[in-house]
Formats: C-alpha cells, structure tokens, sequence
C-alpha cells in the first residue's frame, strides 16, 4: 500500500511538563510540575484514558483518549521553570577547607570538549549515515575542574578551562576585585594531564601549573609542561566546593543547591586539597596514584572517586570527612589515569576506574515546583492515562502508566510497556538532524523546531550525544519528555504500543498494564501473575534479568506475545540509587561498559544471553523506508498453528497496509529474523516471513562477533528479514513473535478488520484460555547445527 500521508499539524508548543512517577499503582500520588514556555500563564488540566495515541499516521483518525473524571481537574496558573543542565560533585562540609590561608588543588583532568574549536553542524548538508545531534555546545565557555565560586556574587577561587582552552587559576572578591594566572598555551584536549593551582597568601600569589601525562607513551616526547602566576590576590574560603561546576545563584524551585554552570565536560579524579602552597618540583609526589608520607601531614581533603562507585558518596579519604555527593548523573565506573589494561570490569579493581566523568549537559531532576497532584483511585482501571494540559491552542499529555493494585490483577492478560525504552529514546533530536534517514515516519513538526529554539531540551536518553561528541549513558524521567506522549515527537514506540491498547480496547480483551520499572523491582512475581503478556512493539532495552524472567515465565506454562521487533537487544539497568533512571553504555568503549549496578552493560549477547532460545527470533535490520507484507510458510498449515490462521481472507500474502508513509506493511521499521542456529528451540515453526525489502538502513547480523552492520542505502539484502514465529514451552506455554516494530499498528487498517488483525485476535484468545499448549510427541525438530561459524566479511557495494 503505498502512502503519501503529510505530517500532521500540531500547533507550536507553549508548555512542558512531567510526573514525579510514571508507573502507579492505585493507591499511589503523583505530582505534576509544569513549565510555561510561550504565551499567557493560565492553562487547564484534566484527565483522559490514552486509547489510541496516534495522531499523527494516516491512522490519526482513530486517535482516541478518553476524559476520566478527576479531582485535579481545574485551572491553574504556571511560570517558567529553567533547565539547570550539568553533573557535578558538591561538598557541603567544608570545614576544614574554611580555615585554610594559603593552600593547593591538584586533579587529574581528561577534557573532551575544546570550545575554541566548536564548529556548529551544517543541518542543511549532513551524511545520512553520520548525522549529529542537537547540543548546547555553542553555548560552553569556561569549564570548572574545582571551585568555591559563586559566580553571580563574583566571590571565591576557581582552577577551570577558558573559552580559548588555556587553564586558569581565578579569585575574586567580587567583580571589580578578580586575579587570575593564566597559561599561555591551551591545553590538549582527549589526554590526560595533571593540573595544580597554588595560593601563597603571604606573597598574595596565584601560580598555576599543568603537567601533561598522555596515555599514550610516545606522546611523552612532546608533553609540556606549563605554569603561570598572578600577584595582588586575597582568598575567599565560602560556600560548598564543587567538582566540575561553579555556583550561579539561585537553583530550580524544589532544589536545595544553587544551579550549576561552567561545567566540565570530560574526566576528573584525585582531587586533593594540601594546607601550603606547593611547588613545582611537588607536581610528581602529588599527582601519584598514593600520597607520599611527608605529604600526608598537609592533606585537607582528599576525594576518592573509585570508593562506593555504585553510590552517589564520594569519599574524602583525609580523615576530615568533607565527603561529597555527585549530582545530575555524572559518570562513575570509568576507567582512570591508572588503568593498566588488567580489567574491564570495574568491580573487580575499583582503583583503576576512580575517574568520573562530568558534562555540561547532565541532567537527573529539574527540581520544579509542583503544580498539582493526584491520588490515583483504588477503582481506577489499569492502563495509559496522561494529565491534558490545555494552554490556548497547544494541547500537552503528562503521560503515566496504571497498574492493578499489588498481587491483585484485574486481568488475565498483561501489556509489558517498555518505559525503559522511552526513557532510551528521550527527546531525541535525530528527529531534527536525520529526518531523511526516516523516510516511513510521520513527525510532529513543531516540537522538533522547539527542539531546534531550546537545545537544552534535546538532552539525555541515549541517542543524544553530549557537547563532546559521547553519546549520553543515561535517560530520566524526572524531566520533560517530549516523546512520550499523543502528538510524540514521532509514530515510534509509545505511539506505536498505543495501538496495541487500541486494539484491544477494540476486541473487548481486558488487559492490565505493567512496565520495564515495575518488573525491574519485581521480577517473575509480578509476569506469573498473568496468564499471557504482550510486550511492547519496540522493547530494545530491557535488563539482562527481564530476559531470564521472560524464559521462567514461559517455562511455567506462561504465554508471551513478543509483539514487535529489534527487542530484548540492549543490556541495561536502573540506577542502584536514583529511582526513575535507566543506564545503557551501548555506545562505550569495550573498558568502560560495564554499569553502574556492576551489571554488564553493552549487547544482550554480551552478557551470554542470546534472544533465539527465549523468543525465536533475533534483530535482522531496520527499515524505515518502506514496509512490506508477510508471506504465509508451510509451517502455517500444521495442526499446531492453523488455528491462528483461521478467519483469514487475504491468501498466501497478507498484511500488505500499515503506517509506514512510503509502503505500509506490517513487516517494517525494525524487524527480527527466524535463525535456528542461534538456539531457536528445535520443534519452534516458522509460520511467515516478510516479502523482499525494500533499500535498507541498516542490514544487522548477530554471531560470533557480537554485532556486524552493514549499511545498503541503494540495495536490499537476503539476510535480513521479518518472522513469524510460534513454539510452546514447558507446562502448557507458548511464545508468539511477529518480527516487527509495526505488526499491531497493522491491525489497524480497516478499522481492525484484516489478517493481521485476525491472527492477533486468535493468538490472544488462545492464549488466555486455561487449556494447555503441547506440541505432541510427534512435532517435527529443525535439525540446524548450533556449531558457531566464522565471521563472514561482506563487501560494500
């Protein structure tokens, strides 16, 4: 079906908002905070049930939300609420810091971004295949290494990076009263070097100092060694220390810390603070892996960043207890200046991942105030609801999930959300930059242009990339989520599990609703209280342990529908601390992958998991530049899987509709492939498999090297295709996987009168009834060797 459909028109966003929670339980209260951005402070809120939140397809008529009565409903005035964008380390105990007269700071630093070097990306001319995201690079100037800086009141001593890259050792009394010793090259950035700031309050002296140490060793025939020194300055020993950022006033209206600016972007550790003021011939004691003893006597603090990786403590190690806690994300768990090569799991030698990494750009919580709340009932039917925000013509969704009361379902079938992967696509802005790569999707045009006026929000999850060019390890929900929503920033994920709950809805199936947050915290006790589950269309990022409870829940007789594709692909995690937080290092070094928990991070597979056992089928490819329809196999026609069939009027060739834009199908955007030789269990039947491709993006193949992908932007390729695929497991269970992110938008053609539609009806039905699934003694086994072959090297055409 070929599909012309323009994008929809979505009025100019005026307001932003989010939840302090998304999956709830009745019982549970929530609060909404609420940013003005453009036009009058009034707005309106009420509540609806999330149906359909598709507006933006050519299935947009069917978009449904349902009004729910509510006591929050009302009128309320809003302001404008600031992002406070940047990780750090604060000290709050600065005692001992306080009475300090003359002093030193050293740190080893690794900067990644060199702001005199920043050129901005032509958003007219970028390669479809290395495109870049949206950052607030151009808005970097200094960068803080350690402060007592209170940039608003001008008042403190800073040791930072400037605009220009030269390092600079800055105190000021205010602002017509600053000395600063600056060097007079800049710094190199992607190394490492030791940096010292030295105050001798008797000569009123400022010296700066910076000692290059690459990593690599034949770079140390050229390492420098800089220094200057400034006179006429008088310390300011106030306020907390920060690590990676100064102070700027006031912060976020529920936040206890002053907002962070000039933040660093790159590696921090072994800061120490020494009660004298040292020289150069100190640099080499100092920037040792372990204080000398005749030092030991000077050290006022001493922060250990490789103690307590999997806590937001770091540790001062001097025995003045200044300890400080790390703030907006930044990065523990990174390989330090010392790493020998020995490891690449930092729980197995915490001292040679005692760096962090900081950016500019961090951010947890924006700490807004709270605009309203609400109790969810305990008659509240589980499901999608949003709070709808009403603001002149733009209208908002605060999207958040229902599910039944604890232990208590109201439902024989569960629908598996993947929040985690909403929290992995966050705003992301490759909307705005490489739209042409999406031919297929249908776009909400004014959030990507708000995107392109407030940077700030194009931050976080793990497809932005940081101003240094690193991707972001982390997505929040406790921020303003733009995706995440009726009218999202695309048809993708949330929108497109929105048709699942559409098509139920339409059957009259009672469902529940669960997510990737609530199975996190509650394991297989949660999934084994449903008799069949539905994952979401596009459930890339679970944990390693969702993947082990899907295999428990299908080996004690549970029935899974893997409704979509490219799945169970990522290894992430939560954060062991900060709720609302998903972590995914996909994008790492191989050294650097390992998590925040100490779970392995990267690919499934990496972690000794592969998704053919449990789900049949294994990611193949994305398409998004045309779908295609499935073709019914041999394997169809057995007595174990006819009955799927039943009621199907479309022939050997069906779901040839769907949403994608250029040729709707229901094999498309991303899909998964049927491959016995990756421990597909032996009896499962390949029911059907897409028609030829069209030109692909991206064409994946999964082995004996982990991950290959090749790039075909002109020609299609045999390897990768969609699957249907059905086995039943122990004790009565099944697995049923569609191969394709864009099988249940499918269902939708025809107001759900279709094959697509039938089949999923019939595999529901079947699967929600109490008796058991069994292949028989009799299943024919698919006899593919599981022998791992060699890497197979593809040339580019």
């Amino acid at each position: 079906m070929e599909t012309t459909l323009p994008d929809a028109d979505i009025s100019p966003r005026t307001l932003v908002g989010y939840s302090s929670e998304t999956s709830v339980r009745p019982g549970d209260t929530l609060y909404f905070m609420v940013s003005i951005v453009a036009g009058g402070s009034s707005y309106q809120a009420d509540l609806v049930k999330i149906v359909n939140g598709d507006a933006l397809s050519r299935y947009r008529n069917m978009f449904e939300v349902r009004e729910v009565e509510a006591e929050f409903t009302g009128t309320y005035e809003g302001r404008e609420q600031p992002l406070n964008l940047g990780s750090y380390v604060q000290v709050d105990n600065t005692a001992a810091l306080d009475q300090l007269e003359s002093f030193s700071v050293g740190a080893w630093m690794f900067p990644t971004f060199d702001p005199s070097s920043y050129e901005p990306p032509d958003l007219e001319n970028i390669d479809p295949f290395s495109p870049p995201t949206l950052n607030i690079a151009a808005s970097i100037e200094d960068q803080v290494i350690v402060s007592r800086y209170d940039k608003t009141s001008a008042r403190g001593w800073s040791l930072y990076l400037d605009k220009e890259f030269h390092l600079v050792f800055a105190m000021a009394s205010g602002s017509d009263d600053i000395v600063a010793a600056r060097t007079g090259e800049p710094v190199n950035a992607w190394d490492w070097a030791y940096v010292m700031a030295v105050y001798d309050a008797k000569a009123g002296r400022l010296t700066v100092y910076l000692d290059e140490r690459p990593y690599a060793p034949g770079d140390n025939v050229i390492a420098r060694s800089l220094q200057a020194s400034a006179d006429g300055a008088t310390a300011v020993q106030e306020g907390p220390l920060r690590i990676a950022a100064a102070r700027g006033g006031a912060g976020a209206a529920a936040s206890e810390r002053e907002k962070p600016v000039d933040g660093f972007n790159g590696r921090i550790q072994d800061v120490r603070v020494f009660s004298v003021a040292l020289k150069d011939d100190d640099l080499d004691a100092i920037a040792s892996e372990t204080l000398a003893p005749d030092l030991a006597g000077s050290v006022v603090a001493d922060w250990d960043f490789g103690r307590g990786i999997d806590t937001l403590q770091v540790d001062d190690i001097s025995g003045n207890d200044q300890h400080g806690t790390v703030v907006n994300l930044a990065e523990r768990g990174v390989r330090g200046r010392f790493w020998n090569g020995s490891t690449i799991r930092w729980a197995d030698d915490p001292d040679q991942y005692d760096a962090i990494t900081f950016h500019a750009d961090d951010l947890y919580d924006a700490e807004w105030e709270t605009a309203f709340s609400y109790e969810i009932p305990e008659d509240l039917p589980s499901g999608i609801y949003a709070a709808r925000l009403k603001h002149g013509d733009f209208v908002e969704y605060i999207t958040f999930f229902v599910a039944a009361p604890k232990g208590r379902p109201r439902a024989g079938l569960a629908v598996w959300l993947s929040d985690y992967n909403y929290l992995a696509y966050s705003n992301i802005t490759l909307v705005a930059t490489a739209r042409k790569n999406y031919p297929g999707h249908n776009f909400n045009n004014s959030d990507i242009q708000f995107f392109l006026e407030n940077l700030e929000y194009g931050t976080g999850g793990v497809y932005n990339m940081h101003v240094d060019g690193l991707y972001f390890s982390y997505g929040s929900r406790l921020r303003p989520d733009l995706h995440v929503k009726p009218n999202g920033l695309i048809i993708y994920n949330f929108s497109q599990d929105t048709h699942i709950t559409a098509f139920l809805e339409h059957e009259g199936i009672p469902y529940d609703v669960i997510t990737d947050e609530l199975v996190d915290k509650e394991g297989l006790a949660l999934l084994e209280q449903y008799r069949a589950i539905i994952s979401a269309t596009h459930p890339e990022y679970p944990t390693s342990a969702m993947v082990d409870h899907v295999a428990d829940f299908t080996a004690n007789g549970g029935r899974f529908i893997y409704g979509g594709g490219n799945g169970w692909f990522w290894s992430t995690d939560g954060h062991p601390v900060l709720p609302g937080v998903m972590e995914s290092r996909n994008f790492h070094d191989i050294a650097d992958r390992y998590l925040t928990s100490g779970e392995r991070g990267g690919l499934l597979i990496e972690t000794g998991r592969s998704t053919g056992p449990v789900f049949g089928n294994e990611m193949a490819g994305m398409v998004f530049n045309g779908s295609s329809p499935y073709r019914k196999l041999e394997d169809a026609d057995d007595p174990r899987a006819a009955w799927m069939f039943e009621g199907t009027s479309e022939g050997a060739v069906f779901g040839d509709y769907g949403l994608d834009r250029v040729h709707g199908g229901a094999a498309g955007f991303e899909i998964d492939k049927y491959n016995p030789a990756n421990g597909v269990p032996r009896h499962a039947l390949h029911l059907a498999t897409s028609e030829p491709l069209r030109p692909k993006i991206e064409d994946v193949k999964i082995g004996v090297l982990p991950l290959t992908i090749l790039y075909h932007p002109s020609s299609g390729d045999v390897h990768a295709q969609a699957d249907l695929v059905y086995f039943e497991t122990p004790n009565g269970g099944a697995m049923f996987s569609t191969g394709s992110i864009n099988w249940f938008s499918s269902t939708l053609e025809n107001n759900f009168d279709n094959d697509v539609a039938t089949i999923s009806r019939n595999v529901i039905r079947r699967f929600l009834e109490a008796a058991p699934l069994n292949p028989g003694t009799d299943a024919e086994t698919d006899d593919t060797s599981r022998a791992p072959g060699n890497p197979e090297y593809d040339r580019m055409d």
